[in-house]
């Protein structure tokens, strides 16, 4: 299965093409990573959440949904007036993986209950 790369992050962000902007400074490339193989075998998702064009919360998400051409649903959602847009352009795309092994246990255990899948499927990925 093909990985996206920092390089295809970075493009996306810098090709003024998303439509909604981001509220978060920075971006986790190895949960990117998770998420976009995720997508790319049908694994369904919870929506993101948006204040009008601004996303309130699923930068991760949304970004994998462009990638990988997958739609992805949109809930409207109220946000903090002192949460400010940052550029697309200027979000930092961390190289770390900041989840726990935990953490990662954590998401793939909703995520097969989400999808009616046995765990050991995201396990494997």
């Amino acid at each position: 299965m093909q990985e996206i790369t920092l390089k295809n992050v970075r493009d996306l962000l810098e090709s003024g093409s998303l439509e909604f902007i981001a509220t978060q400074e920075a971006v986790c490339l190895p949960i990117l990573q998770r998420i976009y193989k995720k997508m790319k075998i049908g694994i369904k998702f919870d929506g993101i959440k948006v204040k009008g064009s601004r996303i309130v919360d699923g930068h991760h998400r949304y970004i994998c949904s462009e990638l990988s051409k997958v739609e992805i649903t949109k809930y409207n959602w109220d946000i903090s007036s002192a949460v400010e847009d940052c550029n697309w352009s200027e979000v930092n795309i961390r190289e770390y993986d900041y989840e726990t092994p935990e953490r990662i246990h954590e998401h793939n255990v909703r995520d097969a209950k989400l999808n009616d899948l046995d765990i050991s499927v995201l396990n494997d990925l």
